[in-house]
């Protein structure tokens, strides 16, 4: 009866966020008669929310094991590193806190660290993140932030964040559509594994094949 439930709710995840993929208003672009800098500004808030919105999706669609969890009495840590004026570390603080994330039944923490605030950052990577979020000015990069913590998902921005950076998930813009491109490594590993059923959605996830020097 448990794993019937469990199936039901993926596949209501499912079609939860292929439904958002689909849904021209979230994506589409800014209306003709906007002044060009209010349209720019708008869409880079647009493409914040949405990308907020995905991240929420991509972590109730992650399994970790327990080896990978932090200790009983402690919040699993999702980590946003670098500074932004888009609106997306406020999007995704609400998004938390609406949604009351949680990851393995415990309630998610958010924490920002701008830059200058590396020190910090790396103290709470040191004691371990489920996922960290690098934005792209961020003077961290997926091999610093897997030699301070090793069982979090990683996420960046443009396709080269996967492709050459190693990354596990990039967001990317394509005809003012938010689209995901995800690294192969991220389904096939055991912890953090992400559920194959996102591979279905074609469409808008690109799935990237490990480089043949990871295992």
């Amino acid at each position: 009866m448990l794993r019937l439930k469990n199936r039901l709710k993926l596949s209501l995840l499912v079609t939860c966020i292929a439904w958002l993929f689909c849904v021209g208003f979230l994506f589409g672009p800014v209306e003709s008669y906007a002044q060009p800098a209010l349209a720019s500004l708008e869409q880079d808030r647009r493409t914040a929310r949405v990308q907020a919105t995905y991240l929420t999706h991509l972590v109730n669609f992650t399994y970790w094991k327990e080896e990978h969890l932090p200790k009983q009495g402690d919040s699993p840590k999702l980590v946003v590193l670098g500074d932004e004026n888009r609106g997306f570390v406020e999007s995704l603080r609400f998004l938390v806190r609406q949604r009351a994330l949680k990851i393995s039944d415990q309630l998610v923490e958010l924490h920002h660290f701008e830059n200058g605030q590396d020190a910090e950052a790396e103290e709470m990577l040191s004691g371990g993140c489920q996922v960290v979020f690098i934005l792209g000015n961020s003077s961290f990069s997926p091999a610093k932030v897997r030699s301070l913590t090793t069982h979090a998902v990683i996420f960046g921005e443009g396709s080269k964040f996967v492709t050459e950076m190693g990354g596990d998930v990039s967001f990317i813009v394509s005809r003012n559509r938010v689209k995901l491109v995800v690294s192969e490594k991220y389904f096939r590993r055991t912890s953090p594994k992400l559920s194959s059923k996102l591979a279905n959605l074609k469409s808008v996830v690109e799935i990237h094949p490990s480089r043949k020097n990871e295992s």
